[in-house]
């Protein structure tokens, strides 16, 4: 049982406090004009016109101090109540200029108490998204650094006429600028897709869809030695096909990077209000406490692995934006060599089919 105290709302603080403070009024004045009328009278013998000119007077001073107090005491309190709303106010500011503000401590009263969760929650937000732009520029600086500097040294040696122009410097430079060229164009992709739009929604069959991309991968797959068996459910769902194609795209020119088994299961079938898909494999160690970290932009489970030996590290992350837009998940299971990569689709529950059939090969 929780048994925190329950904040009152704001109404309910004011109106009690009202009620009091009138109540106190009205009780303090009415008590002491009384005991003064009984002492004017009984002991003090004053009756008729003087006695009610001594009561106005009495009631007038009781009254005003009462009120003082009164008020007093509301003052103080309603500063209490208000306390909150100023630090709400001075967080605020804090965070429009840029800053990370303090969490705030929970009051008493409903309304500010809402007002301040929601105030810590979008503080953290802003600070999460803060956190990530700073890495974003801090890893893209980094892998710009790279083809730039070659880019430079290559301009200026031709400048300076340290090295002549041949076929071989043009093709050097070329690969430079390809390099930049596609690193943009990938970052252009997971801003589209984490821009919260709205995607292409069209009926796809999956399956098929899927069957394609591991066609087009075929002759890759067959000069790296690796056999492929498939076992796909037929499906139909509605989702991007250019998105979902190149999730598999990025999938799969994984998979053909990193495999070291010569071996790869790709399964597709339904479960629950999901279609699935595991592509299963024997790839490079990936350690368990990396395993989540694969899918952040520029990582990379190789850190001597660069563009210029392989991708900037953006698929992966590319692929979990693509998915997740779908309303979808991608995740990763592994035992540190065999890895398990799953993507999760939901499907209309009318559109759901059974259609087991036996393993075929690629």
């Amino acid at each position: 049982m929780d048994n925190r105290r329950k904040p009152g709302s704001l109404l309910t603080q004011l109106t009690f406090l009202n009620t009091i403070i009138i109540g106190a009024v009205i009780l303090i004045a009415g008590f002491t004009v009384k005991n003064y009328a009984c002492n004017l009278v009984n002991q003090q013998q004053i009756t008729g016109s003087n006695l009610e000119s001594l009561l106005n007077d009495y009631l007038i001073k009781v009254s005003l101090l009462a009120f003082i107090l009164a008020g007093g005491f509301h003052f103080f309190f309603i500063k209490w109540l208000t306390n909150p709303l100023k630090k709400l106010t001075e967080a605020t500011q804090v965070l429009k200029k840029g800053g990370n503000p303090e969490r705030l401590k929970q009051p008493l009263i409903y309304e500010v108490k809402e007002l301040s969760e929601a105030f810590n929650e979008l503080s953290e937000t802003t600070a999460h998204v803060k956190a990530r732009q700073n890495r974003l520029l801090r890893d893209l600086s980094h892998e710009l650094r790279t083809p730039l500097t070659n880019l430079t040294g290559y301009l200026e040696g031709l400048e300076k006429g340290i090295i002549e122009g041949d076929r071989e410097i043009y093709r050097s430079l070329q690969e430079e600028s390809g390099r930049i060229e596609r690193l943009l164009e990938q970052l252009v992709h997971i801003n589209q897709w984490t821009a919260d739009t709205d995607y292409n929604q069209e009926v796809l069959h999956i399956h098929e869809l899927l069957k394609r991309r591991l066609t087009a991968f075929q002759l890759k797959f067959m000069q790296k030695g690796i056999e492929v068996e498939t076992d796909l459910v037929p499906c139909s769902l509605q989702g991007d096909s250019d998105g979902l194609q190149q999730v598999f795209n990025n999938l799969l020119q994984n998979i053909a990077d990193y495999d070291v088994g010569k071996k790869l299961s790709v399964k597709g079938f339904v479960q629950g209000h999901d279609y699935v898909v595991q592509f299963s494999h024997q790839g490079k160690e990936i350690p368990a406490e990396e395993e989540e970290l694969i899918f952040e932009r520029f990582y990379r489970v190789d850190p001597s692995r660069s563009t210029m030996t392989g991708g900037a590290g953006l698929g992966l992350a590319i692929s979990k934006e693509i998915v997740e837009s779908h309303g979808g998940s991608l995740t990763l299971q592994s035992d540190g060599e065999h890895h398990v990569f799953e993507v999760r689709l939901g499907i209309p529950p009318h559109d759901k089919k059974e259609n087991h059939h036996e393993p075929t090969m690629v």
